[in-house]
């Protein structure tokens, strides 16, 4: 068997792995534990992700989407592809319907390719025979362990939606997402901007403000999801990764327009949201829907120039209350209710450029404000 991996990014590491991979049992090959190979050669979980995503792209290897039983562990669907995704499975174990969650019960494996080397169908018998074992024995959901890739780790890969585009879920499926972190961000005062520059200049300025946005976010992990017009949405399965983020992303834009005319000096307002969420296709790309997307939009709208607002939920999470003090000593909290939306929420704003200052933000109908310290 002769394989070649390539990797852009760091081809000295993909051609140790390609000259480990080329002296490894046959038995290595099925279900290849990436963890290991990080192990053995002190690689970033990350990369050693993306050289294997290239591998699929290039014919290496085959990417396979294991529906487990969120219950017992039980295997109850297996595919190749996006595309075979349902939203619900049924588990003969058990026997009863689930839903599937990506960042729970699907497990994706890498294996060899079928044309560059067959391997002996008892693996996958004895694989799927263990788990039946394991069942039986009461050992549940044994498929778990700590370095176990899910779904999430795919379809929240910046290289895998770039190379496998195509990878949707079709006939209107969705997966749900446990834990998603969603922030969306504005060009403050656009309008005026846009009177001020023209379209031209405009377009152009605001065109590097989203590449400086793209760049930090998939820095940091996360998935630029789309552009509407000059607001940006991106999802990031660690909170504190999407603040951080967020955070640096006002701070390079502000370092970036300090030597600009005060008219070109564009300010970004931002908002962050996490809980729940579907992993949809929307205009033939994979998408995010749901009321945490929702909410997400209507807090970032309450910001004003060069604020971060983030939901209770965030606030509570000790690693960004961290990350907050080392920005400002203050932050406005505010109590508001959104319109169509019964529930009171408490947010706060955090005023990056100018350390230790608070801004009173623009809320919406029933909102009031407070300075506090963090």
């Amino acid at each position: 068997m002769q394989i070649k991996l390539h990797y852009k990014e760091n081809q000295k590491d993909a051609d140790k792995i390609t000259a480990f991979l080329s002296n490894v049992s046959d038995r290595f090959l099925f279900h290849i534990p990436l963890y290991e190979i990080t192990k053995i050669f002190n690689m970033k979980r990350e990369d050693v992700l993306n050289i294997f995503i290239q591998g699929v792209y290039d014919g290496v290897f085959i990417l396979e989407w294991i529906y487990h039983c969120p219950i017992c562990g039980n295997v109850a669907f297996e595919a190749p592809s996006l595309h075979y995704a349902s939203s619900q499975n049924f588990c003969t174990a058990c026997n009863k319907v689930f839903n599937n969650t990506l960042d729970d019960n699907i497990e994706v494996c890498f294996s060899i390719h079928p044309q560059l080397k067959v391997l002996d169908p008892s693996f996958q018998a004895q694989y799927m025979a263990d788990i039946g074992q394991n069942i039986h024995n009461g050992k549940l959901r044994s498929w778990e362990h700590p370095h176990v890739l899910r779904g999430v780790d795919i379809v929240q890969n910046n290289l895998y939606r770039t190379l496998m585009a195509s990878e949707l879920l079709i006939g209107g499926q969705s997966l749900l997402l446990k834990q998603a972190t969603v922030l969306f961000t504005d060009l403050n005062a656009s309008t005026r901007f846009y009177l001020d520059q023209g379209d031209v200049k405009a377009f152009v300025l605001v065109k590097e403000y989203i590449r400086i946005f793209f760049d930090i976010i998939e820095s940091y992990h996360g998935v630029p999801v789309k552009t509407m017009g000059d607001s940006i949405m991106a999802v990031f399965s660690d909170p504190c990764l999407a603040f951080d983020a967020a955070v640096k992303a006002q701070q390079i834009l502000t370092q970036q327009v300090q030597n600009r005319a005060e008219t070109e000096r564009l300010e970004i307002k931002m908002g962050l949201h996490s809980g729940s969420a579907l992993l949809v296709t929307l205009n033939n790309r994979l998408d995010y829907f749901g009321l945490t997307v929702n909410l997400a939009a209507h807090i970032h709208r309450t910001a004003r120039a060069n604020e971060i607002v983030i939901s209770q939920k965030l606030y509570d999470n000790p690693a960004i209350k961290r990350s907050i003090r080392a920005v400002t000593t203050t932050v406005q909290k505010q109590q508001i209710r959104f319109k169509y939306i019964a529930d009171d929420y408490t947010l706060y704003h955090i005023k990056v450029p100018n350390e230790g200052t608070a801004v009173a933000a623009k809320g919406e109908a029933g909102a009031s404000n407070s300075t506090m310290p963090v």
